[in-house]
């Protein structure tokens, strides 16, 4: 008897938790590599029954009966599959279902057997291919080329047999068969050349053990194919040391276009070739290929292409122009050539190509964005702004937008400008609109017009009351229109009139970095200072207070509150940075600062403060090398001034006076006033340049 199930169907025999017990059990005892031992189909279906039912104890049993002939596995159907008798079809199509099962649980070899079986008694192209492909993955090449015989026997032009072939016989080493099969193989290829180079390229690329190289080698001794010369161009062209192979190159390269003048790949391969030397040569080349005025306009499209990709722009356009010509209405070039313009700082060129490229709705975001920042830069700003109001929503669209406010603020049309971004502020989500509120904000404030600029914020916060952006776009008002004094009184009334205790922190840790960027800082330091003592559990309003004890040089009051701050959270990395550093400033436990700092680089190595620590705790140590080394790139990240300094001092540590004289001379042409360079180049007078 045969078990089967009405549901699920057959495909789905196995449960997915019980396919590794099946394997090992069924597939294991029943077959062998190449089926030579084989049971009745009566011992097979009675076995397969068992252990099908202990795979799918979970599945509830419906039926069980012997099926009708139609309720097995369906096959395409094969003149000699109507000869066999009930006990063979049916093995067969098993080994069909396990072959396929096989296959998707990466059991290679099981699925070979099976399939190379199947296709033994069918004579099947599909069953065959399969057999070979999977012998092939396997690196069983023996077993790869006998399905292949199979597969030539019952579908002789079939191009995919003849590469598996010859991928395999080369993988043995089998020179002679693999040239044969190559030569099978050439006329069954696209007759397109770039499609045809393009399958050859795939096959020699399939399987590493296949050299390829060697191979297209013999075969073009002498040289006889353009393709396979072009062929084995690329691969030296691509292989780790192309130089070293560059004459070869070059000699399989000329050929091939002395056969074939327009081959498309090879020009292509030759500009790469060239250009391992100079992009120059590859440039002069490419456009020595437009002058010959060979080329189809497709091919003319793709050397442009190629050139523009290269930025070679003035060669590209002569490309376009030509393709232009006979196509005037193809938008890809046309964007090309728009494009080439822009590149060339011929705005009003490009403006026109955009134009109409926007008009006509083609890469509509991009090209109407373009429009208006060329028309804007030759003036045309009735254009410019026409092209702004055309960007769709996407990514350009708030660098549009803005764009056309600041465009619209500099030729005096403020409200115009308002008025504009508010329209674009109901169109985006909330991020964004907050972006264009503040740039509203900066706008009126820019312009002088504050209260309008208050009355924005305020209406603002009647909506959303709680939300910390807009307290900050209050507060960065306020320290714009108002003296210090006022200021502070404003933030502490401010922070009254709010009840939500994070948003009180907020206000407060906003307002004192609006104070020291007005050198501050002893209110600054009050001002959180008073806030910690109604919240002293606060661990961002207890590192703020620290950091702000720094400028005033409270080191005591710094240390003890840094080290508050760990207790209360022992990962806040910004907090042993900042402790690290502090101490390696003050020049004291400087084991222990090491160790903080590099505790906080193992979670933050691309944070330039701390790669700057790193810098300054080791020359603190002495170990001068180790500190240029995260000096400087910490100085390739950011130069900022304490930086600058640190950097500065270690140069001169080492001897290397001039380089350190650079560095602080840029540092004080940027920032003259800056204290921290002022106090280092105090300390070092012989470099002199406080005098200057």
């Amino acid at each position: 008897m045969y078990c089967f199930f009405t549901k699920p169907p057959v495909s789905n025999f196995l449960c997915r938790a019980s396919v590794s017990y099946f394997h090992k059990t069924f597939i294991g005892i029943f077959y062998t590599r190449r089926m030579k031992t084989r049971f009745s189909a009566k011992t097979l279906l009675v076995s397969t029954c068992c252990i099908l039912l202990a795979a799918c104890t979970t599945t509830q049993l419906q039926q069980i009966e012997t099926p009708t002939e139609a309720s097995l596995p369906k096959v395409p159907e094969h003149p000699s599959v109507a000869e066999l008798s009930a006990e063979d079809r049916s093995q067969l199509y098993f080994s069909i279902l396990l072959a396929d099962i096989a296959n998707k649980q990466k059991l290679y070899d099981v699925a070979q057997s099976n399939y190379f079986y199947a296709a033994e008694q069918t004579g099947s192209k599909e069953l065959s291919s399969r057999a070979a492909m999977v012998a092939l993955i396997e690196r069983d090449y023996s077993n790869s080329l006998e399905a292949t015989e199979l597969w030539m026997a019952s579908a002789p032009d079939d191009k995919n047999a003849y590469k598996i072939a010859l991928i395999a016989s080369l993988a043995q080493n089998k020179r002679l068969d693999a040239e044969g099969y190559l030569y099978k193989l050439m006329p069954l290829l696209p007759k397109n050349e770039d499609e045809k180079l393009y399958e050859l390229l795939r096959m020699a690329s399939f399987q590493e053990e296949a050299d390829f190289i060697d191979f297209f080698y013999q075969v073009n001794d002498p040289l006889s194919s353009p393709y396979i010369a072009t062929a084995e161009a690329y691969l030296r062209l691509k292989s780790d040391k192309p130089l070293e192979h560059y004459d070869r190159i070059q000699q399989l390269l000329d050929y091939s276009l002395s056969e074939k003048p327009n081959f498309l790949s090879a020009i292509e391969l030759k500009g790469e070739a060239l250009a391992l030397h100079s992009n120059q040569q590859r440039q002069q080349y490419l456009s020595s290929i437009l002058q010959n005025n060979q080329l189809t306009i497709e091919q003319t499209y793709k050397i442009g292409e190629l050139l523009y990709t290269q930025r070679s722009f003035k060669e590209a356009l002569t490309a376009f122009n030509r393709v232009l010509e006979a196509k005037p209405k193809d938008h890809q070039t046309l964007f090309l050539e728009a494009s080439s313009y822009y590149a060339m700082e011929n705005y009003q060129k490009s403006s026109e190509h955009f134009w109409q490229l926007a008009q006509e709705n083609y890469k509509k975001e991009i090209s109407s964005y373009y429009c208006a920042d060329s028309a804007a830069r030759v003036d045309d700003f009735i254009k410019a702004y026409s092209c702004y109001e055309m960007v769709p929503l996407g990514r350009y669209y708030m660098t549009a937008r803005t764009e056309l406010a600041q465009l619209y603020a500099e030729n005096d049309m403020l409200q115009r400008s308002i008025s504009s971004l508010r329209q674009a502020q109901r169109k985006v989500g909330l991020d964004d609109r907050q972006r264009l509120l503040e740039f509203e904000i900066n706008l009126l404030t820019q312009s002088g017009d504050y209260q309008q600029a208050s009355r924005r914020i305020s209406s603002a916060l009647q909506v959303t009351p709680n939300k910390p952006f807009l307290f900050y776009l209050k507060l960065q008002l306020l320290n714009q229109t108002q003296s210090v004094s006022e200021f502070v009184e404003s933030v502490q009334s401010i922070e009254q009139s709010v009840n939500e205790q994070s948003l009180k922190n907020d206000i407060i840790l906003i307002a004192v970095n609006f104070l020291q960027g007005r050198n501050s800082y002893l209110l600054a330091y009050q001002l959180v200072e008073d806030a910690v003592a109604k919240n002293p559990n606060n661990v961002e309003l207890l590192y703020s207070k620290a950091l702000a004890a720094e400028p005033l040089e409270y080191y005591s009051s710094m240390e003890r509150d840094l080290r508050q701050v760990l207790k209360m959270d022992p990962e806040h990395y910004h907090a042993k940075n900042s402790l690290g550093y502090t101490l390696a400033d003050l020049n004291r436990s400087l084991e222990e600062a090491k160790d903080l700092i590099e505790s906080a680089y193992q979670e933050q190595p691309d944070n330039v403060a701390i790669q700057d620590s790193m810098g300054w705790v080791h020359y603190r140590l002495g170990n001068y090398d180790q500190a240029l080394k995260y000096l400087e790139m910490a100085y390739e990240q950011e130069a900022t001034p304490e930086i600058a300094s640190h950097l500065g001092e270690v140069l001169w540590a080492m001897d290397l006076q001039e380089r350190a004289i650079a560095v602080w001379q840029k540092a004080l042409r940027t920032n003259p006033n800056n204290q921290y360079i002022l106090r280092t180049l105090r300390r070092f007078p012989e470099a002199n340049l406080l005098d200057h």
